[in-house]
């Protein structure tokens, strides 16, 4: 028997009452966050698997679960999340993973995967329509765009203002394009910083590798000479 951390992730916020229930019922420990939408718990059993089912047998009445997820990767790499499904909706996975020759967690693993990558390529593109829309419809900038200006937010409009905000917090890099292909891109500038770095290094590198081989090159001429 191993023990499993297991992460609750709630459908609500649970009052002090309701856990303090949940726990004489499920008769485990329950910590939960500080908005207590979520709980973690430590479980012992057989196996990852054994351990998520443990948490729903005991806990599925006394919480309003949403998700159940482990905490640390299996065996696999991999962290397992468990969802609820309604008797008529888990009975149609079923046979759709049949249909698809496939175990039912494979099966849902790849629907997963695939909505994702859906659900990033259409925020990328939602992203960028934006962006788009916003410098076409408003009006032209106020400030003089010089090398090296500097724009405060509040001379942007507020949906611009608020995509670069999102870039400079989460990273990447937003593309502006027009009918010739890309003209400008939107770049945090801690991303931009880290670029600026690297390029002066490679400078700096080419530099001195200029100066060996000339340094090079003239003992070479004096030896022959």
């Amino acid at each position: 028997m191993s023990l499993y951390a297991i992460e609750i992730i709630l459908t609500r916020t649970v009052s002090g009452v309701e856990l303090k229930a949940a726990r004489r019922v499920a008769e485990m420990p329950l910590a939960p966050s500080l908005d207590s939408q979520r709980i973690m718990t430590l479980v012992t059993a057989a196996s990852e698997a054994q351990a998520i089912k443990k948490v729903w047998r005991r806990l599925q009445d006394a919480l309003p679960i949403d998700v159940l997820c482990t905490v640390f990767p299996g065996p696999d790499g991999r962290l397992r999340m468990s969802v609820p499904f309604p008797p008529k909706a888990a009975k149609r996975i079923r046979a759709q993973a049949a249909a698809a020759g496939k175990p039912v967690e494979e099966f849902l693993g790849d629907a997963v995967r695939q909505a994702l990558a859906r659900d990033r390529s259409t925020e990328a593109t939602r992203r960028a329509c934006l962006l788009n829309s916003l410098l076409s419809h408003h009006a032209p900038l106020d400030t003089t765009v010089v090398p090296g200006a500097t724009l405060p937010t509040s001379s942007l409009p507020p949906e611009l203002g608020s995509l670069a905000r999102r870039v400079s917090a989460y990273g990447g890099r937003v593309t502006i394009v027009d009918g010739t292909g890309p003209i400008a891109v939107l770049i945090g500038s801690e991303d931009l910083t880290a670029l600026e770095d690297g390029l002066t290094i490679a400078e700096s590198q080419l530099q001195e590798d200029a100066l060996d081989r000339q340094e090079n090159g003239t003992a070479t001429r004096s030896a022959g000479t």
